[in-house]
Parts: C-alpha cells; sequence; structure tokens
C-alpha cells in the first residue's frame, strides 16, 4: 500500500468534490433564466446542495473508521456521477432538486473521506501542508466548471455536464483499483465514542468555526455571480460574473499553496489570522463597489485557509477516530452552510456584502475566543 497512491486518491476525490460543488453556483443564472425562478426557489435549490453534502458528512466518518475508505470513495462517485446525468436532463424543479441532493450527499462523503484520508496518511509535521495540498486540489475542481462554462459558452450546460460525469466515472475507476487502508474500528460502529466526543469543548470550538466558515464559502459560490448581476453598483452580464467567480476559486488555489509553505515556518493558528483579514478586505470592497476583479481574489484568497488549519488541528487531537471526528465537524460545517444559504433568500440581495460581514464579525469572534480558551499558542 504506497502512501503516493493514497494521497492521490484523496486529491483526486477532492477534485472530485470541488467539481460537483461548484457546479450549481456555475448553472444556478442558467437555471434562473431557463426556469424563470424567483429569489425564494433559487435560494431553495442552493439550500439543498449543502443539506446533501450535510447528509454525506453524517454517514461518511462512521463508515470509513468502520469499514475503510474504499467503499465510501466508490459509492460516493458513482453518486455524482449520476447527479450530473440528472442535472443535465431534468428540466422540473423537483428534479433537479433530487439531483442536486443525490450530488450534494455524494460530495459531501468525498469531502470528509478526503480530509480523513490524508490526515491519517500524514505525519503530524506534514499534516498540515498536505490538507493544504488537498485544499489546492480542491480549488482545481471548483475552478473547472465556472472555467469551462465560460470558455464554451456557446455550448448548452447540459452537454457539457454531461463531459463531466465522463471524467468523474474515470476517477471512480481509479479508486476501484487502488488500495485503500484498513478499517480502524473492527466490530459495530463509533456511534457511542462519537457522542462522547461532542462533549469536548475543543472539538465544538473547531466545529462551530467550520460552521461560520462552510457558510461563507458556499454563499460566495452561490450568490456572487447574482451579486454582480443584479447589484445597482455593478449590473455585470452574466458571462462577465461568472468569469470573476473563477477568480474566488483562483484565490482560494492561491491561498492554499501559499498556506501550504507557510505551514512549515510559522503555527498555523497565527497564519489564519492573516486570513481572515484578507477575507474581510474583499467584503468590504464588494460594499464599497471596488473593482470586482480585486474584491473577488481577496475574498478567495483570505478564505483558503480555515479548513485545512482547523481540520489539521482536529486530525492532531483525535487520530485515533478521525473519521468520526472530522465528520462531526464537517455536518456542523455544513449545517451553517445550508442555514445561512436558506436565510438568505429572505434578504434583497442589495445586503449581500453587508451579510457577508456579519457572519465574518462572528467567525472571527469565535476564532479570538478559541485561541484564548484552547491556548494554542501554546499548542502549536
Amino acid at each position: 500500500m504506497k502512501k503516493s497512491k493514497i494521497l492521490a486518491a484523496g486529491y483526486a476525490g477532492i477534485v472530485f468534490f470541488g467539481i460537483s460543488f461548484l457546479t450549481l453556483g456555475s448553472v444556478l443564472p442558467s437555471l434562473k433564466d431557463t426556469l424563470n425562478l424567483n429569489m425564494s426557489q433559487s435560494s431553495t435549490l442552493a439550500g439543498i446542495l449543502p443539506l446533501g453534502v450535510l447528509a454525506g458528512s453524517v454517514v461518511f466518518g462512521p463508515w470509513c473508521d468502520r469499514f475503510g475508505y474504499k467503499m465510501p470513495f466508490q459509492i460516493a462517485a458513482i453518486m455524482v456521477v449520476l447527479g450530473f446525468i440528472g442535472l443535465a436532463s431534468f428540466k422540473s424543479v423537483t428534479g433537479l432538486g433530487a439531483c442536486v441532493l443525490v450530488t450534494g450527499t455524494g460530495g459531501g462523503i468525498l469531502n470528509g473521506a478526503c480530509n480523513a484520508l490524508v490526515n491519517d496518511v500524514s505525519d503530524d509535521r506534514r499534516r498540515s501542508s498536505n490538507l493544504s495540498i488537498l485544499g489546492v486540489f480542491y480549488g482545481i475542481g471548483a475552478l473547472m466548471m465556472p472555467l469551462i462554462l465560460g470558455i464554451f459558452d456557446y455550448l448548452p450546460y447540459t452537454l457539457i455536464l454531461r463531459y463531466m460525469a465522463i471524467l468523474l466515472f474515470l476517477i471512480f475507476l481509479y479508486f476501484s483499483v487502488i488500495r485503500f487502508p484498513e478499517a480502524k474500528v473492527r466490530q459495530g460502529f463509533p456511534i457511542k465514542e462519537g457522542f462522547l466526543m461532542l462533549q469536548q469543548p475543543a472539538l465544538l470550538f473547531f466545529s462551530f468555526i467550520l460552521f461560520f466558515q462552510s457558510a461563507l464559502e458556499g454563499l460566495c459560490s452561490n450568490w456572487i455571480p447574482i451579486y454582480l448581476q443584479e447589484s445597482s453598483i455593478y449590473g455585470l452580464s452574466q458571462q462577465h460574473a461568472l468569469f470573476l467567480l473563477t477568480f474566488v476559486v483562483v484565490g482560494i488555489t492561491v491561498g492554499r499553496i501559499f498556506l501550504s509553505w507557510l505551514s512549515f515556518h510559522f503555527v498555523p493558528w497565527k497564519i489564519l489570522w492573516a486570513y481572515l483579514f484578507l477575507t474581510a478586505a474583499g467584503f468590504t470592497g464588494l460594499l464599497a463597489g471596488i473593482p470586482p476583479l480585486i474584491s473577488v481574489i481577496l475574498i478567495g484568497t483570505g478564505l483558503g485557509a480555515t479548513f485545512p488549519v482547523i481540520v489539521s488541528y482536529i486530525g492532531s487531537r483525535y487520530k485515533a477516530l478521525s473519521g468520526t471526528a472530522i465528520g462531526i465537524a464537517m455536518v456542523i460545517a455544513l449545517a451553517g452552510n445550508t442555514l445561512l444559504n436558506y436565510l438568505l433568500g429572505f434578504l434583497s440581495i442589495r445586503v449581500f456584502p453587508l451579510y457577508l460581514l456579519s457572519i465574518w464579525a462572528v467567525m472571527t469572534l469565535l476564532y479570538f475566543v478559541m485561541t484564548r480558551k484552547l491556548n494554542l499558542s501554546n499548542n502549536p
């Protein structure tokens, strides 16, 4: 069992997830126009994706700890492939919602399983760096759909989705031929241990940081194109707005490349402070109406650090049941994504930057309290 092949599976899986997670935000403007969706219907579709990811996050941790990684990787990959085929075929809101749910659930399993897998095969020195590299591959996957849709705007999005389904099926074949690590729990599911973890303040602090972080990532992925089109400040075309969305993902990817290097020279909790303030600068830029390219790059770069840093701390503290611990954090994170995406549907799109800044302020305050309560300065 070669570590390089296992890491390759984790990186390929997170590319898979990145493609699936950004697809809805990329095609939502087209769906909105084609089906004449109102703000509430668009918000509902946007909220279904993180709900599916949430469902996948609930099951992946105990599943991987009990049975190993191979089966979850295979089943999740097939779910995403089928979801893409459905998105390219269905025209009703109900049918599309079901496909988004299937895609999100498969993506949620892959997201959590990839993080847990890379965590398990990394030593303490390389854990944060490898998780940052994992985030880079997420960025590559997330960049693919908006970039392809922008370049091939003369092709129907349904055709592009079908071609992407073929590509994702090839990744499924790779999962089927390599050997994954063995299960950690030989009998029964670690349900009791999971409930005991919920009583630990450290895991709850980590998880609720990700609650707000996941919401910010989901909101930016789904709503920045619509805000740039419908805002009186910008009023961009759909093609231009989708093109700018790719720079959010470029920013995340570049931010994680730098994070991988910075992790060898500075303690992660200090690095995260710099990234948080970059995020705030980007949100403020959207509010102030500065050139959107600057804002989206700042936002993407700033959003790049939180998940790798926090997940590396979780993996270091809960090595015996890392899948279950990361699964708990992912469930709480995706609950935030679902809830705060849904709440935006009751607001006017013009308050979008203020909404983002409000969420950022709460998350940053919680992070400040966490660094003091958990003495991270003494435990880098």
